[in-house]
């Protein structure tokens, strides 16, 4: 397992020692003085990138002097499952670092296109993104950055940073129509790789894309390693020769995340714990009975003590009344299928009113961590079951870890049992027979099963070798055809679980041309820079109606797979954070789901299909204190699923416009 191999190297060959925090001048200002000199004329740098901690390309950068002006030229170019990554860009600035010009053109991730420019003139910049062009005019401070990549372009930036007295807010363009960054010193740090020594500087950057990243300096403004969580998952790069400390950066990075957001949560008030009664709401229990009206739920320690009526439930003396009159209560909604790859994500599930997540791959030092952070109450969050991500190997493979033997399979499943993993989750690569070992093994260890339908595998067959869930649409054909109508059955006689990630599907393969808002309302209150990534998404060539037509016959399997009797759970793929769990709902009603029927993919089904429904997925005395507060009903129209006011995490009441604003949505 790569994933071993690297974290034993990493363990014999760095040591990382914490020094106090450097506020003064450094090396990159006294080279920008030696630049405008005429002195060290070129800096060159290569950094290694990897993917959840595989090596998939490079990015090389040259800085030129050009008369007064520096140059900086970078290719970024990676490969992933397969699929190749190129972006190229450009930034002219003057001898402090004040832009000139940029440009950037290419793809920092699978479906993330880049095509962007920016010539200052004078206190004005011409800008040109996301096809537009438009005229701003430039605050006193900014710099140019487009995302994450290329990461030299973040270097310019905290040197221009640092030239310029350290600001707490930086604004960087291209943006709606400029963006604000922070940037935080977290300190100075040796790194040692075998017998050299490497004193850098650590700095959290939040604002350049949707979250916070970690990137560390040498001594002469150089970048050393950069940790993001741009790309979906776990995106690093460090320089060739600090590569063996990888896991080291890596880790670090996660203590800086983690310990943000246990600061997040000590800022975040908490409306109410303990023992309460929250009383006049209608209440959707999630379990198919009829709503009860003038509802009272009464919460003692994170569990449901009663519910019913008001008629029928004493309120105890010590329990406090919310009066929640004229509001909706539902059950805590589940995403099935998400990657929680930055803390962010955190506050942004409960404000959507979603308690409990399934992690579906993700770093493992990550994931584990912030887990175990949610579980001590330490960090807010929703509830993380998680499964283990596991490859075939090969130079196309995904991650780090890999099993191509029995005997490996076995090693793969006991590293994520003993860690507190719910799941194994296959993906592509992974051969038949070892699918079948590591269902094999799982299954004697009491673990569950998902993932992708391997390449070279049916649907059938995968469910037939032991894979209890199933990620994705994996079926071919038209639903009431021969060979659906077979395959649904097969799945419904198998129990077999289907995650859809329908809202991912339109996400991504709506027409290029067509806004996202006419689908998803929920992109226009996400910050600048994520929707700076999601605005560039889309399938090219295709129009609006034949999109359309490619979702409807999504849906109408989704439909028969429910008529049928084969449990739909609600997953997005994570998509537009929080939002699209509640379009995914939506699509499952426009599928011809009931309200109700829908609510439950999102509760009750998933917390079943986890095993965990005898304490989650319902409104019922003894269960957990998993509960949403909603301004509308949404039996009446499922859209009203998006009116979250309270969410309510282990009888924990957070405030939902406050969890929000806490990491730069709208409310």
């Amino acid at each position: 397992m790569r994933m071993a191999i690297l974290a034993a190297a990493a363990a014999m060959l760095v040591d990382v020692a914490i020094v106090a925090p450097r506020t003064t001048t450094t090396d990159a200002g006294r080279r920008a003085r030696r630049d405008s000199a005429g002195e060290d004329p070129v800096e060159r740098g290569t950094l290694r990138l990897h993917y959840v901690q595989k090596p998939i390309g490079y990015e090389r950068y040259t800085i030129a002097r050009d008369g007064d002006a520096l140059n900086l030229s970078s290719e970024f170019d990676f490969t992933d499952r397969g699929g190749r990554v190129q972006l190229a860009a450009t930034i002219r600035t003057r001898p402090d670092y004040t832009p000139i010009a940029f440009k950037a053109r290419g793809k920092s991730y699978r479906f993330v296109n880049v095509d962007s420019e920016v010539r200052v003139e004078g206190s004005d910049a011409v800008v040109h993104a996301d096809g537009a062009d438009a005229r701003v005019t430039l605050p006193a401070q900014f710099f140019t950055v487009d995302g994450y990549a290329p990461f030299a372009a973040q270097m310019l930036m905290l040197r221009y940073w640092k030239q310029h007295g350290q600001p707490r807010r930086l604004a960087t363009v291209p943006g709606l129509p400029v963006n604000d960054v922070l940037i935080e010193p977290r300190g100075r740090e040796a790194i040692r790789v075998g017998d050299t020594s490497v004193r850098l500087e650590r700095y959290v950057v939040d604002g350049v894309v949707w979250g916070r990243e970690t990137i560390w300096l040498d001594e002469r403004g150089a970048i050393a390693a950069a940790i993001t969580r741009a790309g979906g998952l776990g995106f690093e790069a460090v320089r060739e020769d600090l590569e063996p400390a990888l896991v080291a950066f890596a880790q670090r990075a996660t203590r800086d995340r983690i310990g943000d957001l246990e600061n997040l949560t000590k800022q975040m008030p908490l409306l109410k714990s303990g023992a309460y009664a929250i009383a006049g709401a209608t209440i959707v229990d999630g379990t198919g009975r009829a709503p009860i009206a003038d509802g009272v739920v009464v919460v003692r320690d994170g569990r449901i003590a009663d519910v019913g009526p008001r008629a029928k439930v004493a309120i105890p003396p010590d329990a406090p009344t919310v009066d929640v009159s004229g509001k909706t209560v539902i059950p805590g909604l589940w995403d099935m299928h998400t990657h929680v790859t930055q803390i962010e994500w955190a506050p942004v599930y409960l404000a959507a009113g979603v308690t409990t997540v399934r992690d579906m791959g993700n770093e493992f030092e990550f994931v584990t961590a912030l887990r175990d952070a949610i579980e001590s109450r330490r960090a807010l969050g929703p509830r993380l079951l998680l499964a283990g991500l596991v490859d075939g190997g090969g130079p196309d493979a995904f991650g780090v870890v890999y099993a191509a033997s029995a005997a490996e399979a076995k090693q793969v499943v006991a590293k994520y049992h003993d860690a507190g993993f719910q799941q194994m989750k296959i993906y592509s690569l992974v051969t038949p027979p070892i699918v079948e070992a590591i269902c094999a093994e799982a299954h004697r260890l009491g673990m569950t099963v998902t993932g992708h339908v391997p390449n070279g595998m049916t649907i059938e067959q995968a469910a037939a070798a032991g894979m209890d869930q199933i990620a994705h649409l994996a079926i071919r054909g038209e639903a009431g055809s021969d060979e659906v109508t077979r395959t649904v059955a097969f799945l419904r006689d198998h129990k077999t679980v289907i995650d859809p990630t329908q809202s991912w599907n339109e996400l991504l393969g709506h027409a290029a041309g067509t806004p996202i808002a006419a689908f998803q309302p929920g992109v226009a209150k996400i910050p600048p820079p994520l929707n700076r990534v999601f605005s560039n998404a889309g399938a090219a060539g295709v129009d609006a109606a034949a999109a359309r037509s490619r979702l409807e016959r999504g849906l109408r399997i989704v439909k028969a797979l429910h008529d049928a009797g084969v449990p739909v759970v609600a997953g997005t793929d994570e998509g537009i954070p929080g939002h699209s769990v509640h379009r995914e709902i939506e699509l499952y009603v426009e599928a011809g789901f009931t309200p109700m029927e829908a609510l439950q993919a999102a509760t009750l089904v998933s917390a079943r299909a986890m095993k965990r429904d005898a304490e989650l997925g319902t409104i019922e005395r003894g269960k957990r204190a998993d509960l949403v507060v909603l301004n509308a009903d949404p039996l009446e129209s499922i859209r009203n699923i998006r009116t979250v006011r309270w969410t309510i995490h282990d009888g924990r009441v957070y405030d939902a416009q406050a969890l929000w604003r806490s990491v730069r949505f709208q409310p």
